[in-house]
């Protein structure tokens, strides 16, 4: 499903048409449409919104506030992620598999290594690239490559990494959605463009790819996509499963 873009404001009428244009979808000050799921341009930015999420508020990225920004000022005391990258002299280059909300990526790359993103929802990768642009420091960026592509179709063409990092969602629960807006919100996009992945399929294509290790993001009790994990770095609700 394409969902079209709803502005206000006649002065926005060009970007709205441009963003538009890259989505494949429509540009619209028609408000009767805000009823639906759609895309909201303000002078906030672009968000998104669905009418069956639990949160009243839109999507809207923002790297400099919430969780997202209190992890990247607390990156030094990240341990866990840390240990499950491990030690190198030099800046690790990382394939992110599954982009998300790029709350790994931007651990990553404020660590000092070169990121290349995956984000296979056309509606998430646009919100991602708003919130960049809107970003205050643009230098986390620099070394950040995001596409919007499913990871086992770029699969085929990877080369050169050091890690493979891959953190399938959760399972959506009634007490996670509700902790989190956000994570509902990712379901919904992913509903609304019909996106279901298989993680364990996409673990079995992800690992052929060449690369001295691949980490993968874990619930703490779920079973592993595979018994042949080198180690695991354990933390409370969640683990990395380690493979060399």
């Amino acid at each position: 499903m394409i969902v079209p873009l709803v502005y206000k404001e006649i002065s926005q009428q060009n970007l709205a048409e441009e963003i538009a244009s890259n989505l494949g979808t429509t540009a619209s000050t028609n408000q009767q449409l805000i009823g639906q799921p759609h895309f909201d341009l303000s002078e906030a930015g672009l968000s998104f919104f669905h009418p069956e999420a639990r949160s009243s508020n839109k999507l809207l990225i923002d790297f400099h506030s919430g969780p997202t920004g209190w992890r990247v000022k607390r990156s030094s005391h990240e341990k866990l992620i840390k240990k499950a990258l491990g030690k190198s002299d030099l800046p690790l280059n990382i394939l992110d598999c599954t982009a998300g909300m790029l709350q790994d990526t931007l651990l990553f790359l404020s660590l000092g290594h070169q990121v290349t993103a995956l984000e296979e929802s056309r509606i998430l990768f646009h919100l991602l690239q708003d919130g960049i642009n809107r970003s205050e420091d643009q230098a986390i960026f620099t070394k950040l490559n995001l596409i919007n592509t499913n990871a086992c179709s770029y699969a085929t063409q990877a080369k050169g990494f050091d890690v493979i990092y891959f953190d399938p969602m959760y399972p959506l629960t009634k007490k996670n959605a509700l902790g989190s807006g956000k994570l509902e919100y990712i379901a919904k996009i992913l509903e609304t463009e019909s996106l279901n992945n298989d993680p364990l399929a996409d673990f079995e294509v992800l690992q052929l790819i060449p690369a001295k290790k691949m980490v993968v993001k874990r619930p703490i009790k779920a079973e592993p996509f595979s018994t042949k994990i080198n180690y695991q770095v354990l933390g409370k609700t969640t683990r990395f499963d380690v493979y060399i």
